[in-house]
């Protein structure tokens, strides 16, 4: 997943809060090609709190991400139950094998060894962003933030130099608001996340007219949902595989996102 966000809550099973997506639940999506309606949901863990790519509103688990693997559910004609969960639990429930497979990874040598990554579903434009009247314009890379106290996201991956970087001193918050805040307040420099992410929250805390995104992004990078190498697994995600192409190909995954983002 891009990263993690923390919670108080601490459920010994993922059962706590599960959201089954079926065909009906989707009136607007054409009809799925093959009907597999009496086999088991395939149970998908994610982040509970990453907007504007998903989070829970009303009691609906909702977001870019969830739009398109409930498409992809479509594509395939299987059921999704969605099981959101703060990032470190999401993790826990995905390598035990408690859940079938695990949206939306930014890519590592290590997932790639280990799990197998379906994908893309998207991509991510990875920046940094400052308060609006900082002299701070621009950057050319990793060697122009020597000194700089930088906001992350704690369990966070952006990219290997940066994870690595010792000229720089990261300052971790539970989520996006909370580094905004920290900018805000004057106790890091920078900040550091997607550009969607880090705009929801400033328009959410009422501040974006207080930020300025940096032209240079740090990455642009793919995003991908993981299985776990088991073979029944492997064929859910050789299926999800194709289902994706497709929609990258046909122009749905597009349309998901300039329906969200746009907004």
């Amino acid at each position: 997943m891009d990263g993690s966000a923390g919670s108080s809550r601490t459920p010994t099973r993922i059962g706590r809060r599960q959201f089954v997506l079926t065909a009906a639940m989707w009136p607007a999506l054409s009809a799925p090609a093959i009907a597999r309606g009496t086999d088991p949901a395939w149970r998908m863990v994610a982040m509970d709190y990453f907007p504007p790519y998903n989070y829970v509103s009303g009691g609906r688990f909702m977001g870019i991400d969830v739009d398109i693997m409930a498409e992809a559910a479509r594509d395939m004609g299987v059921r999704i139950e969605f099981v959101p969960l703060p990032w470190r639990r999401s993790l826990m429930a995905f390598q035990s094998g408690e859940v079938d497979g695990m949206f939306q990874l930014a890519p590592t040598a290590q997932r790639f060894r280990d799990w197998q990554m379906v994908g893309p579903m998207r991509s991510t434009r990875v920046v940094l962003a400052t308060l609006a009247g900082s002299g701070v314009q621009d950057f050319t890379g990793i060697a122009d933030l020597r000194g700089r106290v930088i906001g992350t996201v704690n369990g966070f991956t952006y990219t290997p130099e940066f994870n690595t970087a010792p000229h720089f001193t990261r300052e971790g918050s539970v989520d996006d608001e909370t580094s905004l805040r920290k900018l805000l307040l004057g106790r890091v420099e920078l900040i550091v996340g997607g550009q969607p992410n880090i705009l929801h929250a400033a328009d959410k805390l009422g501040m974006r007219d207080a930020i300025r995104i940096l032209p240079t992004p740090l990455d642009v990078q793919p995003r991908y949902t993981g299985f776990l190498r088991e073979p029944a697994r492997l064929e859910k995600a050789a299926l999800l595989q194709d289902s994706l192409a497709r929609m990258q190909m046909d122009g749905r995954i597009d349309a998901i996102l300039h329906r969200n983002l746009a907004q």
